[in-house]
């Protein structure tokens, strides 16, 4: 069926004719005047739209991105920092290309370290973040050698964007240093944004041992061997951390706190797949089916000695489908009950990253408990955090002070824009320009065009959002396989 039918026909029969009739003019406004489009961000997201963009440039066209730190291609994720800093996909799940889903293994088999290498075990490598950057920023300069050789109009701005102004929904405008800029089309790829700070302890966020990106490495040099470190967080974040400290030469035990306290899972079963499971997912479920399908396969597995985590890869395919089922009630009881659950059998790490973990609590060198800072106070160069830490379900919770050279906050980016004050997705959103995506989550959006929402659920038929902006309508849109998909869904709009 033709795609553009099947688009209508949506539009007529989910949001109305005035919804249909907005993007029809859009469509024909793109058509009849140079397509002038920006991306708000220059990180994996960003440029995967940019290369669809280049790779399907039609005359006229011209492109600007904008990213505050000027780290286009790579972004904050894949910067050449520490070695150790592992991908926690395997390789050969790790192509920018869908239609060469061999794109990374091939241009590793070119690169000297990986030529003896057999491709099958390759492809089955958790490798540096920091090579997969190279082949990123690799991709992105052929991107960028093609748009020079088409003649594309291709500025990249290393500026911060300050504010949306989304008044025309034809013509959206954004504002940096102090200048407004128009363009037919617009496309939010912010990325992650730094962690909320901890409730109750103002005393932390101006104190010169508290951390607050976790993923500069400024902090280091504050670093002594002997330091004492709490890290805030158990995750994935955590774990990077941690390995940076070891490899900053910290020799002291570090403390972890989360809110549950929750361990770390390995990869356990590369490859497996557990296809009767896959065939047997329902198209429609409840919060509660899911459930009982999920823990009554769990339990098969079990008796043979397999880990409930192929079973989360299984549904991984399906889980955007259904958390847009799921109701209102269906997603704020996952959120409370089950989202750490899921995250740590989602997010998990290589094994021998994980044996080292392992390691160095057995060693002493790396406690985990499950609690919160209840308060903070200043005591010169160092921070006495109160902390109430229960170390085992079972065991009563107990309150004791713990004093620290460095705090460092892993808890993960906050996803609430009506949170980050003067943040311009904040500002848009209090305007009514935009609307928070459900239970606070990214931005509302039309999960079919990837058009973002304002105050009163009508699409802003020239925005987009990518990535992380989608959780709370996608839950799951922060891996690669996402973002490709995206990225080349957007710009199968903006050049329709």
């Amino acid at each position: 069926m033709n795609f553009c039918f099947t688009l209508t026909a949506f539009f007529i029969d989910r949001k109305g004719a005035g919804q249909l009739s907005q993007r029809r003019y859009q469509r024909s406004r793109l058509k009849n005047q140079m397509q002038n489009i920006a991306i708000v961000g220059g990180g994996i997201a960003g440029i995967l739209v940019a290369i669809q963009l280049i790779n399907r440039a039609k005359p006229g066209m011209s492109l600007t991105i904008f990213d505050k730190a000027g780290q286009f291609g790579r972004g904050l994720a894949y910067q050449p920092r520490q070695v150790a800093h592992l991908l926690n996909v395997p390789a050969g799940k790790m192509s920018l290309d869908l239609k060469a889903p061999d794109d990374f293994l091939q241009w590793l088999a070119r690169q000297p370290a990986f030529v003896a290498d057999e491709p099958a075990v390759l492809a089955q490598a958790y490798l540096p973040r920091a090579l997969f950057g190279d082949y990123v920023a690799a991709r992105w300069q052929e991107a960028l050698n093609r748009a020079a050789q088409q003649g594309l109009t291709l500025e990249l701005r290393a500026e911060e964007v300050t504010a949306l102004d989304l008044t025309n929904k034809a013509e959206p405008r954004l504002k940096t240093e102090d200048k407004w800029l128009t363009f037919a089309a617009l496309v939010l790829a912010c990325g992650n944004e730094l962690p909320r700070h901890p409730a109750g302890a103002p005393a932390l966020t101006n104190h010169p041992a508290y951390v607050h990106n976790p993923w500069s490495d400024s902090w280091l040099q504050q670093l002594k061997p002997h330091s004492k470190v709490l890290i805030l967080g158990n995750g994935l974040t955590m774990v990077d951390t941690l390995l940076s400290l070891r490899a900053a030469g910290l020799k002291t035990p570090v403390l972890s706190v989360s809110p549950h306290g929750y361990g770390m899972l390995p990869h356990r079963h590369p490859g497996l797949q557990l296809s009767q499971f896959s065939q047997a997912l329902p198209e429609q479920a409840s919060l509660r089916q899911l459930l009982r399908l999920f823990n009554r396969a769990r339990h098969q597995v079990r008796r043979l000695g397999v880990s409930a985590e192929p079973l989360i890869d299984a549904l991984r395919p399906h889980t955007q489908r259904y958390w847009q089922q799921f109701s209102l009630a269906e997603k704020t009881l996952f959120m409370c009950r089950l989202r750490h659950l899921w995250g740590v059998a989602r997010h998990r790490v290589p094994l021998h990253l994980h044996d080292q973990l392992q390691q160095q609590r057995l060693n002493g060198l790396l406690e985990v408990h499950a609690g919160q800072v209840m308060q903070a106070r200043s005591a010169g160069d160092q921070l006495i955090l109160q902390i109430c830490s229960r170390v085992h379900r079972d065991v009563a919770a107990q309150t004791f002070d713990y004093c620290a050279d460095l705090v460092i906050n892993c808890t993960g980016p906050e996803q609430d824009y009506r949170k980050l004050t003067g943040h311009p997705l904040q500002q848009a959103i209090a305007a009514g320009a935009l609307a928070a995506g459900p239970l606070g989550l990214g931005l509302a959006a039309d999960t079919v065009s990837l058009c973002v929402k304002d105050a009163n659920d009508a699409v802003q038929p020239a925005v987009y959002a990518i990535g992380s902006l989608l959780r709370g309508e996608l839950w799951e849109s922060t891996a690669l396989h996402e973002i490709r998909l995206q990225a080349q869904h957007i710009a199968g709009e903006l050049l329709s």
